[in-house]
């Protein structure tokens, strides 16, 4: 079994460890080399003590005079009166104190600036700021370069006293700062222990609960619930990887709901077609049994039967017909030869060639004037095609036995706009959006196949699609419908 193979809680416990144990191991090496080299250090060991228990002479508060008296002599805007109280502690410790300014000069009471600045000398032997602190006492020198100041001061104080014995025995020393340095290392283990414990449960719990929620909906998805939504998670990459998953099973969810629709559309479109060739089949065989069973006796009803059953059949071809249009512009069989034609022109012409034909079926097409001359990219036989089923819905859907239909031009947001008004008898507010699906058709044509088969206008809407366009219905202001078309417009210098 590799690496790969090991499970990700697995691996993140060993790794957890191992952040613990290796800085234990570290700690506990350190801690075992300061002992030995301080065992070797018998003058160190000593120096480190007096520091830790100075029995007299010099305190903790002479070392923070000190580093405050330079920190001020770094300052650009030096003040004596800003260093009164640490001069005053200096000198309470015995050390005599020289500042000099470039107009101002400080020197302990009864104290003689020449010693001083010998003294310092002979001890401060580098260049620039130094000190020095050992057990014939304390010497230093502070340069501020940027304020231009400088501060010597010498005294007698010691970091231990001199010739004396600490009050605490050698051995004990040891043994003390042993202690204290192995009690060092034990605590600082226990808390490296504490918080790496903290920091590892801190750690799984940010991995493994994302994606015990990822296995969860997993699992959810695999019974069929695409319901099961991830909840919030971060930024960080198993975040981003639920993130990720989540959308997925968004998009399955709508793949599914849209599989589901199209199978209730498919449903529909079975139902509608079925409907449909029933109604002028039923009437093919009614007459054609009164022919054979000797109901129609005279020449002058068989005819009419036989022209009845001849309209019928007439009937289920143009039904078949639309559907075969429909179907293949459907499946996306709809070959189009592309051609940019100027739009008011190519309407006018469909209108003159159509004009007469229509007003046979009672239907008066005519073009509104305009001085529109914006250019569209379509398919010719196919653009005639939408504009022969919308004037057929109209011829369909008259008030009487006339109706007039009435299109015009327009542009809007670079699209060109065409609108085809009818004064038929319209359509309710809320039919409209329906008015393009797939045999739809409104109460008016719902018991007579033969006024409409609800295909004309879904054929319309895949068409003006695969145009690059785009269309709907609204009320008319001539009381009838209106069929809005709107299609891209093609501008100068673009690719025909």
């Amino acid at each position: 079994m590799g690496i790969r193979d090991i499970s990700l809680k697995t691996k993140l416990l060993v790794t957890n460890a191992l952040m613990i144990a290796i800085p234990i191991c570290v700690l506990v090496a350190v801690g075992a080399a300061l002992l030995g080299g301080l065992r070797q250090a018998g003058t160190l060991q000593q120096q480190v003590l007096a520091l830790l228990w100075p029995e007299k002479g010099a305190t903790l508060s002479v070392q923070f005079a000190l580093s405050s008296l330079r920190a001020e002599s770094e300052k650009k805007k030096f003040k004596l009166d800003n260093i009164e109280n640490d001069i005053r502690l200096l000198e309470g410790a015995g050390v005599r104190l020289l500042a000099v300014q470039k107009d101002a000069r400080y020197l302990t009471q009864g104290a003689d600036p020449e010693e001083i600045r010998r003294m310092v000398a002979l001890k401060c032997t580098a260049g620039g700021s130094a000190l020095t602190w050992d057990t014939e006492g304390l010497f230093f020198r502070y340069e501020g370069a940027r304020s231009g100041t400088i501060i010597m001061g010498a005294g007698i104080v010691p970091m231990m006293g001199s010739g004396e014995e600490p009050l605490i025995p050698r051995d004990m020393r040891e043994t003390v700062l042993n202690a204290a340095l192995i009690l060092l290392i034990l605590i600082s283990s226990a808390g490296i222990l504490l918080l790496g414990r903290y920091l590892a449960h801190l750690l799984s719990a940010q991995i493994l609960a994302p994606l015990e929620e990822m296995r969860t909906a997993a699992a959810a998805i695999r019974r069929g619930d695409l319901d099961h939504a991830l909840p919030p998670m971060g930024n960080d990459e198993v975040g981003a990887t639920c993130r990720a998953f989540d959308t997925m099973r968004s998009d399955l969810k709508r793949a599914r709901e849209r599989e589901q629709q199209e199978d209730a559309r498919r449903r529909e479109l079975f139902i509608g077609i079925l409907h449909d060739i029933a109604t002028p089949l039923t009437a093919i065989k009614g007459y054609a049994s009164g022919i054979l069973d000797g109901i129609a006796r005279t020449p002058e009803k068989q005819r009419m039967y036989a022209e009845r059953i001849i309209g019928s059949a007439a009937t289920m071809e143009r039904l078949t017909t639309r559907l075969r249009e429909f179907l293949r512009v459907e499946a996306g069989q709809l070959p189009l030869t592309w051609e940019i034609v100027c739009a008011r022109d190519f309407l006018t012409e469909s209108v003159q060639e159509h004009a007469s034909d229509f007003l046979e079926q009672g239907l008066q097409l005519s073009m509104e004037e305009s001085a529109i001359k914006a250019r569209i990219c379509i398919d010719r036989a196919e653009f005639s095609r939408v504009l022969k089923n919308i004037w057929e819905n109209s011829s369909k859907y008259r008030r009487g036995n006339t109706a007039a239909v009435r299109m015009s031009l327009a542009e809007e947001n670079e699209q060109l706009v065409i609108r085809c008004d009818d004064d038929g008898v319209g359509v309710a507010a809320n039919d409209l959006p329906k008015l393009f699906d797939s045999f739809y058709r409104t109460d008016a044509a719902r018991s007579n196949v033969a006024h409409g088969s609800g295909l004309g206008l879904a054929i319309v809407r895949q068409i003006i699609t695969a145009l690059g366009g785009s269309v709907h219905a609204e009320q008319s202001p001539e009381s009838g419908l209106r069929i809005v078309i709107q299609l891209p417009i093609v501008k100068e210098g673009d690719p025909s």
